[in-house]
């Protein structure tokens, strides 16, 4: 009993002493944050750009102050009318997202085109971003491309993944294949989440490289460890039954179902025929509603299943909406119209 209580006591003197060098850990870090702020502090309001830069992000970020956007907007702002680019992009961004200031696209195009006179990697992929979505300036698929053409060749990994991007859906360029593999290679080998599950998908499924499960495996579980959640989830098909297996079998499912809608359907779309009742009817309308569904799939299936299509989000809420209609079908109108035909009483012969 004796030993018990020894070695309980170790224990919690051993916990003491753990916990007492972590908070005086922590109050010595906190004493050179505040001392390192107060240090740039006095050179920002002398009007060192780079200080009032190191200053704004600190702000921005909350490090040793309380996080203030609107603050740290005021000294990017000081910074980039010196001329310095990265304050330029940064308060370009905060335009862009609204963050201490009132969100306005032309004033962050504005802030990031002048980074962008000067070379900056980053501004250069934002104002690429900039022209593929349409914000700020007018949608323009080659423009987009040029300028994430200029921050991929200065490495910049976002930029050589949105570059990839653009060649494997043949956007602003002709569709190359092997150029994006190319070009995401390069941002994946940088450590780019998006990448290197990009890469997974295309050995997987043979698009510009000959189909490599074991390579796919390798840049999925890679994406994956960043915690990417399509990486995941296509590493989990992989490692069961393939990818390629599961779209086979998406297309498959997917014929299936618009051949059954199409049947259901068919009499009364191509010969015209009078719906008779409220089953009939219902029959009609779900095939309708099959093959609209069908459809949604075949799209996908042509589009890599929407993985970086414009339209993902209103695409999985048409599928949705089409779901919940077939099942409303079923349940309110299907079903119960054929019970009550089973239950009619046959009709009297003629004598």
């Amino acid at each position: 009993m004796r030993s018990f209580w020894k070695i309980g006591l170790s224990v919690v003197v051993m916990s003491a002493a753990v916990f007492g060098w972590w908070l005086h850990r922590e109050k010595a870090i906190a004493r050179q944050r505040s001392s390192d702020v107060a240090s740039l502090r006095a050179l920002a309001e002398h009007g060192d750009a780079k200080a009032e830069f190191e200053l704004a992000r600190i702000c921005a970020d909350g490090k040793g102050v309380p996080q203030d956007y609107v603050v740290a907007a005021a000294w990017y702002r000081k910074a980039a009318e010196q001329g310095y680019a990265k304050a330029q992009f940064n308060l370009g961004q905060m335009y862009f997202r609204g963050q201490g200031v009132s969100k306005d696209n032309a004033e962050a195009l504005n802030w990031i085109q002048k980074a962008v006179d000067q070379g900056d990697a980053r501004a250069e992929d934002a104002l690429g971003f900039m022209y593929y979505n349409g914000q700020g300036v007018l949608q323009n698929y080659a423009e987009a491309n040029r300028w994430y053409r200029k921050a991929a060749e200065q490495g910049y990994p976002v930029a050589q993944q949105g570059l990839a991007y653009m060649y494997y859906n043949g956007l602003g360029v002709s569709q190359d294949y092997a150029e994006a593999v190319r070009w995401y290679r390069k941002a994946a080998e940088q450590g780019d989440a998006v990448a290197q599950e990009s890469l997974g998908y295309i050995y997987a499924t043979g698009r510009g490289v000959p189909p490599d499960r074991s390579e796919a495996i390798v840049w999925y579980r890679k994406a994956a460890g960043q915690g990417d959640v399509k990486a995941k989830h296509a590493l989990e098909s992989l490692e069961t039954r393939g990818l390629l297996r599961t779209r086979n079998f998406e297309l498959l499912t997917a014929l299936i179902v618009f051949a059954v809608g199409l049947w259901f359907s068919i009499d009364f779309i191509l010969r015209r025929k009078k719906l008779r009742g409220r089953h009939q009817a219902a029959i009609a309308v779900l095939g309708v509603v099959l093959m609209s569904h069908a459809g949604l799939s075949f799209y996908a299936f042509a589009h890599d299943n929407m993985r970086y299509s414009p339209f993902k989000d209103a695409f999985h809420t048409a599928r949705w909406v089409l779901n919940a209609a077939a099942i409303l079908l079923v349940i309110t109108a299907v079903l119960p119209a054929k019970r009550r035909q089973d239950k009619a009483p046959p009709a009297a012969r003629p004598r």
